[in-house]
């Protein structure tokens, strides 16, 4: 019996992984997207990450950066909305989806404040405007919000020596007609710190990826659906 159940436990956890392997490989195909390990020169600077202190782009830091983008048709979303509403329909829906993967659970159970605890809840992020100072799911503050984006600041006591950045966008291709939504995330540290961060380490890497790139993709259905 014993044996038998561990076999069992070997299948399901081999064809979980083979199906998550093949999901994160077909999300990669449907959303543009780019990452950078290292030295963050000012030429490579993200236009979307207004609030990076400009000492973190030089040797003195190490720093993680990703990007994922989606493009749509302007004339494939609700015409009777306008963009910057769609906008802020898309980070009020990403980020409540969000607050139910894996990794804000883990979040959620670590949170210790009431104001961190309501920062998950669903009717709470459906009201919010994200204006600068607004809290979401415990370790996301706003600290830049224009009509055509959010910026959060990414603060987790728990790995101290980390900073970073989480920022949502959009820009309108106007000769295109189309829209382009945009997520971006960056973490760094000081080049002398051993301690690896969280998104050094390849798993959680990966996890961070498929919910990246899901969430952009799904998020801009999500927008394309609200006109049917």
């Amino acid at each position: 019996m014993i044996r038998f159940i561990f076999t069992a436990t070997a299948i399901i956890t081999s064809s979980s992984a083979i199906y998550f392997y093949i999901f994160h490989e077909r999300l990669s195909k449907r959303v543009a997207h780019n990452s950078h390990l290292g030295t963050l020169s000012k030429a490579a600077k993200p236009t979307n990450l207004e609030s990076i202190p400009e000492s973190v782009f030089s040797d003195e830091y190490f720093t993680l950066y990703d990007h994922a983008s989606k493009s749509v048709s302007r004339a494939c979303l609700p015409s009777s909305e306008t963009t910057e509403l769609l906008f802020t329909k898309l980070v009020r829906r990403n980020m409540t989806a969000f607050s139910r993967l894996p990794q804000a659970l883990v979040l959620a159970m670590a949170s210790k404040t009431p104001e961190q605890k309501e920062s998950f809840k669903a009717g709470y992020l459906a009201a919010l405007d994200f204006e600068v100072g607004d809290l979401v799911c415990g370790v996301y503050r706003v600290v830049v919000r224009r009509r055509d984006r959010v910026e959060f600041e990414i603060k987790m006591e728990t790995v101290d020596f980390v900073q970073g950045r989480l920022a949502i966008s959009f820009e309108e291709c106007s000769e295109e007609g189309k829209v382009v939504f945009c997520s971006e995330t960056a973490m760094w540290k000081r080049a002398d710190e051993g301690r690896k961060m969280p998104l050094e380490r390849p798993v959680l890497r990966w996890m961070h990826e498929t919910a990246a790139w899901w969430l952009i993709d799904s998020g801009v259905r999500y927008l394309v659906d609200l006109e049917g």
